[in-house]
């Protein structure tokens, strides 16, 4: 069994510097949010330091699961000298990005393993690295992760405005609405009817590695999303039991794919 936490796996020096290398590395995409809703310790490149966490996380979790090395390697290389993890991102000339460490010589350190950088096949620290691991996937078929249009959504609007966590979430100037309830539940529906035309607008995200879906809610504005509603998949429809700022649907839902959805990318830069 190995730490699933990238920060207890192995010692990790200039993380932010290590990160924008990565960043001007991997092909072009935006990892920072134009209009940050919150603060972040890391202000340049806070999306691509959640993502690569997840990954690692998620490989290392499949790696304890791993029935045998050959099967473990898929996920996570280890030997004595290095181990090594794809990040799922891939440089210009598209070669695949590996996270990859080597033991930590440090006497004074707790831990095993030094993490060196990001990099290609082709480093010296891959060398003796076979197999390379996979890129990190997702049974999306098993997760059912095509949204069903035909579907009804019912939304737990006692349990989400009953949540402090969750009444957050909702633009300060409808909070204290008393029609609030009656608010959420027609943008609900709004937002179904538009996704019965455009699938697009929903978006996957992973959660306890079981895929959801991300509805645009617009409860100010007829035509812009001010949040987004979780939708878990049941039988025969999907429950809404969760809102997210638009910022929290972004990082969850680069866990999979680079969002691609208008009401997305309009908040990196």
């Amino acid at each position: 069994m190995i730490i699933e936490d990238l920060f207890d796996f192995a010692y990790i020096p200039d993380w932010y510097e290590q990160l924008e290398t990565l960043k001007k590395a991997a092909l072009p995409e935006a990892w920072t949010f134009r209009k940050p809703q919150y603060t972040y310790k890391n202000q340049t490149t806070p999306i691509l330091e959640r993502y690569i966490q997840h990954v690692f996380r998620r490989q290392a979790f499949h790696y304890n699961l791993a029935k045998g090395k050959g099967q473990a390697e898929k996920y996570l290389f280890m030997n004595g000298e290095s181990a090594c993890f794809h990040t799922g991102l891939f440089n210009q000339r598209y070669k695949a990005i590996y996270g990859v460490f080597t033991q930590n010589r440090k006497p004074e350190s707790t831990f095993q393993w030094y993490f060196q950088g990001f990099v290609d096949e082709m480093s010296p620290f891959m060398m003796q690295v076979e197999p390379l691991p996979q890129k990190p996937t997702y049974d999306m078929a098993l997760c059912s992760a095509q949204y069903n249009q035909g579907w009804n959504i019912r939304v737990n609007v006692e349990h989400i405005l009953s949540d402090s966590e969750n009444l957050e979430r909702i633009p300060p100037k409808i909070r204290k609405a008393k029609n609030l309830p009656l608010l959420l539940e027609t943008a609900v529906e709004y937002a179904r009817r538009k996704a019965a035309v455009d699938y697009t607008m929903v978006v996957p995200q992973l959660y306890r590695n079981r895929v959801q879906f991300l509805l645009p809610i617009c409860l100010t504005h007829m035509e812009k999303a001010d949040m987004a509603m979780a939708l878990s998949t049941m039988e025969g429809y999907y429950l809404g039991h969760t809102c997210l700022t638009l910022e929290m649907a972004y990082l969850n839902a680069r866990m999979l794919g680079k969002p691609a959805a208008p009401w997305l990318t309009s908040l990196v830069k």
